[in-house]
């Protein structure tokens, strides 16, 4: 016993102590981990780029009423635009691009010529808190009743209720694959005071220390957990970069350093869990 390191593995033998279902459990708890951060990662950036657009995107729409039709009222809504401050540019779309906007919902050739479509103005605001949403609307009402402006609020929030609903989603999953490691630690640990028993009385009896005692456990799961949560990692890892061709931020390099946070504190977390739990069962025995 005149290594210290020796001493461990002789005392502790390896067959004694949880090994390849530890390192599976372990392996699967860190991918999926790193698969609810990734995804929520992703889907978080989606979003934020679709709430982009879609503050930066405002459309007006001018339908027939009973005294005008809607090409008689578009003189009026272009001059209003023009007027209106934080406008950067506005178009008309053409007939051809709002059939192409409708045949999604009613199916391609049943858009028939007598068909009354309304017109479709794309307005892009040069920033978007500066845009005085209220203001045109009740000046597009005043001269084109027939003038519609949808600043797409709705879709922003279902968005926005979306990514929240996913950050939680993940970060409940996150908070289950932590307890669930956890908890397959601590019983592993368990399972290894207890077949071990018998060297732990003789080195009790020699005068060995609880803390040389727990330092041997610590080496053992500290050293599968950073196999198992590595090796999770990279499954993780292949994963996402497949889906790169679908999803370009998948292969970027700050998305991967999100996921390895996943491993770096998959190894200080078994760590801490292992010491507490050794520690805590040596001092209760008599």
């Amino acid at each position: 016993m005149s290594k210290r390191g020796a001493s461990g593995a002789a005392l502790l033998p390896p067959r004694n102590m949880a090994g390849p279902a530890l390192l599976a459990v372990t392996l699967v708890m860190t991918l999926l981990a790193c698969l609810a951060l990734g995804s929520t990662l992703l889907v978080d950036r989606a979003a934020e780029r679709w709430l982009t657009r879609a503050t930066s995107a405002v459309s007006i729409q001018i339908v027939e009423t009973r005294n005008q039709t809607a090409d008689e009222q578009l003189p009026a809504v272009l001059r209003e635009l023009s007027a209106t401050p934080g406008v950067a540019n506005f178009r008309v779309l053409d007939k051809s691009e709002l059939v192409r906007l409708l045949e999604p919902w009613l199916g391609a050739g049943n858009i028939s010529t007598d068909l009354p479509l309304p017109l479709l103005i794309e307005v892009t605001p040069e920033r978007a808190e500066n845009f005085a949403e209220a203001a045109l609307r009740a000046r597009l009402t005043a001269v084109a009743p027939g003038a519609q402006l949808d600043t797409h609020g709705r879709w922003r929030e279902t968005l926005e209720r979306m990514a929240r609903a996913l950050r939680f989603f993940a970060g409940l999953v996150l908070v289950m694959v932590t307890l669930a490691t956890g908890t397959v630690i601590l019983f592993a640990t368990r399972a290894g005071l207890k077949t071990n028993e018998d060297i732990l009385d003789v080195l009790h009896q020699i005068g060995a220390q609880d803390s040389f005692i727990s330092r041997r456990f610590e080496k053992h799961f500290v050293k599968l957990t950073a196999i198992a949560s590595t090796l999770g990692f990279l499954a993780a890892l292949a994963f996402f970069y497949a889906l790169g061709p679908l999803v370009p931020d998948a292969r970027s390099s700050g998305f991967l350093v999100y996921l390895i946070c996943v491993p770096a504190i998959a190894v200080p977390f078994s760590w801490q869990v292992t010491r507490y739990y050794v520690m805590t069962s040596l001092k209760t025995r008599v």
